[in-house]
């Protein structure tokens, strides 16, 4: 799960701090990784960590808090395996092969990942963008995702969509507990381009700035509003 789990005792420490959270070792200045501690105290995000030090299930760290919340390792301990483990374990390991970016000598350009706390510098750059921020952010909403509209379920439904385009995912109402037909658009003023009004009952976009809403399917659910508020709840929260 590429995660650490910090234990009770962490819990208690004055400096605990959920969200992100950054780990540096004790004895190695230039590294660092950032990840998100809950409130159970499992910190996940250990990925490059687990590289770095080669973590195995099991083994266990030292640690503590510096006074603005960052973790500091300062002891590993490896759980003993036998020479017949060791050698099933790098049979599982991948090879680490040359990335596509690398390959290609593709241009070092930074692209912002996402998260609540960024909105200022993070916008959607597909659809696909779309779908994976709703899934960060869907407990803050009315809905909660299902499925995607593939061709065995809506047949299953007798959905008939040859005359107009279909919808992209089934939602639920947390409310009603029914079942909603979704679209995806990064703007709500995409839909009208392949879309009629009652081809859905929800439209999940990014922005919505669509001026006419006789355009538009009953519900907009915009989730650049959502994932400011769900920035400011996880401020707060952190205070």
């Amino acid at each position: 799960m590429r995660s650490l789990y910090l234990g009770a005792k962490a819990r208690k420490d004055e400096n605990f701090s959920t969200g992100r959270t950054t780990v540096t070792l004790s004895n190695e200045n230039d590294f660092s990784v950032e990840g998100s501690l809950d409130s159970q105290g499992y910190l996940s995000g250990m990925a490059k960590l687990y590289k770095k030090m080669a973590l195995k299930d099991g083994d266990e760290i030292s640690f503590k808090f510096s006074v603005d919340g960052t973790i500091v390792i300062t002891e590993v301990i490896t759980v003993y395996k036998t020479d017949c483990e060791d050698d099933q374990t790098s049979e599982l390991e991948p090879e680490e092969k040359e990335t596509v970016f690398k390959r290609d000598r593709l241009n070092h350009i930074h692209i912002e990942a996402f998260r609540p706390e960024n909105l200022n510098i993070w916008e959607p750059e597909t659809e696909a963008d779309v779908y994976l921020v709703f899934g960060v952010l869907q407990d803050f909403t009315d809905f909660q995702y299902c499925c995607g509209t593939s061709i065995s379920i809506l047949k299953k439904l007798g959905a008939n969509y040859e005359d107009s385009a279909k919808p992209d995912a089934i939602l639920i109402d947390r409310i009603s507990e029914q079942y909603l037909m979704a679209e995806w658009k990064k703007k709500s003023s995409d839909y009208k381009l392949n879309h009629n009004p009652d081809d859905v009952d929800v439209l999940v976009c990014w922005t919505d700035n669509e001026i006419n809403r006789d355009l538009l399917p009953p519900r907009v659910l915009a989730l650049h509003t959502v994932a400011k508020a769900a920035a400011e709840t996880a401020l707060k929260d952190g205070n």
